[in-house]
């Protein structure tokens, strides 16, 4: 019984942690939709401010794709194991 009870724990981290990576991807995802279209709307950032973030949004969409890139590689991966 107490092995059943630790088995049910482990599976209920596991899913908490699924969830976890799930939510930090779809708000990675929407970090970059917003960012992008914050930056197209003409007046709301001045034109000089986007030519100084210029290679900071680069680094800015490498960093949310990477973790976007990482929860759906890990989704496939445990999926077929």
């Amino acid at each position: 019984e107490m092995a059943a009870i630790a088995k049910i724990e482990e599976i209920e981290m596991q899913e908490e942690k699924a969830d976890a990576q799930r939510r930090m991807a779809w708000i990675a995802m929407a970090a970059m939709i917003i960012f992008t279209v914050l930056a197209m709307i003409p007046g709301f950032i001045p034109e000089t401010r986007l030519k100084l973030l210029g290679d900071l949004s680069a680094l800015f969409y490498i960093g949310m794709a990477g973790v976007v890139g990482a929860y759906m590689g890990m989704t496939a991966y445990m999926s077929k194991k």
